[in-house]
C-alpha cells in the first residue's frame, strides 16, 4: 500500500492553493487579505524576506484537522539514474525583428543641391 507524501511545514502560496483546491491567484489575494487585516481573516501567509510561505500547521487549524498531500504537492526527489533524458533540441529560426530599419542619415555634403532660383 503507498504511503501518502508528507506536507512540508511551510509550503510555498500555490503549494497551498493546490491543497485548498482553489486558484493561485485566488490563494495570493486570500494572503493579502490576511496581511491587510492583521490574521482576522484570509490566508495565512509568513513573509520570509520577499517569499510567502503557508504554515502547514495553519492550514491544518483551517481544516479542522490533518491534511494529506497529493502528488501534485508533495515532489519526491528523484535519483540521479531515475533523472529523465533531455533530447537535443531543434535548432530555432531567427526571430524577426520588431525594429524599425531606417536608412543612415547621409551628411549634408553627400546630397545634391538644387539650385534656388
Amino acid at each position: 500500500m503507498p504511503t501518502t507524501p508528507e506536507l512540508p511545514d511551510f509550503l510555498t502560496v500555490e503549494e497551498a492553493a493546490r491543497v485548498l483546491r482553489i486558484g493561485r491567484t485566488a490563494a495570493y489575494a486570500l494572503a493579502r487579505t490576511w496581511r491587510d487585516t492583521n490574521g482576522r481573516e484570509g490566508l495565512p501567509a509568513v513573509p520570509f524576506g520577499r517569499l510567502l510561505r503557508v504554515p502547514r500547521v495553519a492550514l491544518e487549524e483551517m481544516a479542522g484537522g490533518s491534511i494529506t498531500a497529493t502528488p501534485a504537492v508533495v515532489k519526491e526527489p528523484q535519483l540521479a539514474s531515475e533523472a529523465p533524458i533531455a533530447k537535443p533540441s531543434r535548432p530555432q529560426p531567427p526571430r524577426a525583428s520588431t525594429r524599425l530599419h531606417r536608412r543612415p542619415r547621409t551628411a549634408s555634403a553627400d546630397q545634391p543641391t538644387l539650385p534656388l532660383t
